[in-house]
């Protein structure tokens, strides 16, 4: 049997479209654990609905704890051979699990990883993983780098498990947990699959969230752990150091990204954002390793450029000019023009 575990906070928007999309599966061996993390939307009322009307549902109410807390409780209530997961406001295609259990079998593999639809703000971008393979773990060095590069490492949602080899979620984290996760269990492999097919549905809108400057802080120390934890992971693995900077790209990623974001956070001065930005220049990391980076995009690099010579007013305006033709795209495709 399968179970599915889905973490489930202030998600009566959504939940009754996630839990249909496993419901409908091709493959029916599945249990569906609903965790209920202290929703006060209605959503507790209607997972318990929900499973009154097909006992592969089981509910989990708990306290408010976040969602790591939330998987750790689906995990320990599971009783499959196999657990996968999905948040609630996800969804999975009709025969996700069928194809991800049948390489499994076919294959053996410890872990399963699949591609998905990035639903961005409008858009459907098609992820896919390369091409159909199993790979003993000691030959999966180079898959490893190239997956963690485009984003298929660090989720748990598009990825079936062996319920006896998953560990827990640091819950004392709030950025990286999801990949240390999933680390932590690939030490444990001795062969992982890869299916070219995008069967996950990740629903993403336009982040207009703000951080604070301690938040911000926080994020980044918690960037450079996850970034020294997967390059001691591969070292550990594989017995080398060297990854052309391919794992501490992500750190630099972080860096980036959020210098895009200050144009939109109305909670800083302009004189507060440069100092944010003066502040990553300044970074030991980015200072001493920052072109190490392999970075994909055209305007990371142009911002590094400006960034790595303290040009710090140019960087901003970068990031200005970034987020108008952002904003004009997006409402673009909101009118359906692209």
């Amino acid at each position: 049997m399968y179970s599915v575990v889905i973490p489930v906070y202030q998600a009566k928007k959504d939940l009754r479209r996630c839990v249909e999309s496993w419901l409908t599966q091709t493959e029916a061996d599945l249990e569906l654990i609903l965790v209920d993390d202290g929703s006060t939307d209605g959503s507790s009322v209607l997972c318990d609905d929900l499973a009154k009307k097909d006992q592969r549902i089981r509910v989990v109410h708990q306290k408010n704890a976040g969602v790591s807390a939330a998987r750790n409780a689906g995990i320990q209530n599971a009783r499959g051979d196999f657990l996968l997961f999905t948040d609630s406001d996800d969804y999975v295609a009709s025969d996700y699990l069928e194809k991800m259990a049948r390489i499994q079998k076919e294959s053996n593999s410890d872990l399963v990883l699949c591609g998905f639809h990035h639903l961005y703000d409008g858009a459907d971008i098609l992820k896919l993983p390369g091409e159909t393979r199993s790979i003993n773990m000691s030959d999966f060095a180079e898959d490893f780098l190239w997956l963690y590069e485009r984003s298929f490492l660090n989720m748990p949602w598009n990825k079936l498990f062996r319920r006896e080899m998953a560990g827990t979620f640091d819950t004392s984290l709030s950025l990286g947990e999801d990949l240390l996760f999933n680390l932590d269990y690939l030490r444990k492999c001795r062969k992982v699959s890869v299916l070219a097919e995008s069967l996950c549905f990740y629903i993403q809108e336009e982040n207009r969230m703000t951080l604070s400057s301690l938040k911000r802080q926080n994020r980044m120390e918690l960037a450079a752990k996850v970034c020294q934890e997967t390059e001691r992971f591969y070292q550990e693995v594989w017995g080398s150091l060297y990854t052309g900077g391919r794992i501490f790209t992500r750190y630099m990623n972080e860096v980036l990204d959020e210098c895009e974001k200050l144009p939109a956070d109305q909670s800083l001065s302009y004189k507060d954002k440069l100092q944010v930005i003066r502040t990553y220049a300044q970074d030991e990391l980015v200072r001493m390793r920052g072109d190490e980076a392999v970075l994909p995009y055209l305007d990371y690099r142009i911002l590094w450029f400006f960034l790595k010579r303290k040009k710090i007013r140019c960087v901003y305006l970068l990031c200005v000019i970034r987020r108008g033709i952002v904003v004009v795209v997006h409402r673009i495709r909101r009118k359906g023009l692209l």
